[in-house]
């Protein structure tokens, strides 16, 4: 039998994992609601080093198993899921759901009332599924390709 998968901090080390769980949500997952296109430009995300630098910062954590990391989030600034992100292979088990309850208990131990979150169309129903609302829609540009996401928010 499988150990539990293991809900923990990051650490720098774990970089390398972070950058391969983004990169296989984006090219295993998006492939439903998006075009190859802004896939292509979406993954390239995981190059980038504004990436790096947010997972320098702020509060995160991941979610390990036997087979390495499934999942990771963070919040930075302490009222913003900047990131949620889980391998294909390890969706649907949960770990979101475990990952986003941590990232609002933090924000709830640092006195923050309401969370905010940019989500795609993909973590869109999930945040609704959590009792957040939409508080306008967008389009974005990543690598020269326009992307529509929700901003949402949920009072805590």
């Amino acid at each position: 039998m499988n150990a539990p998968a293991i809900l923990r901090e990051y650490c720098g080390e774990d970089l390398p994992m972070v950058l391969a769980v983004y990169r296989d949500a984006v090219r295993q997952i998006a492939p439903a609601l998006y075009t190859p296109e802004q896939i292509n430009a979406w993954a390239a995300f995981a190059d980038d080093d504004a990436l790096h630098a947010m997972m320098a910062q702020g509060y995160r954590l991941v979610i390990e198993s036997e087979a390495g990391i499934d999942a990771f989030a963070l919040l930075d600034p302490p009222d913003y899921i900047s990131l949620l992100y889980c391998r294909a292979r390890a969706s649907r088990n949960g770990h979101a759901t475990r990952l986003l309850r941590a990232m609002e208990a933090e924000a709830r131990h640092r006195g923050i009332v309401r969370v905010h979150t940019a989500a795609s169309l993909i973590s869109h129903p999930f945040f609704l599924r959590r009792g957040y609302t939409v508080d306008t829609t967008e389009r974005v540009e990543r690598n020269g390709v326009d992307f529509h996401r929700y901003r949402m928010s949920k009072r805590l």
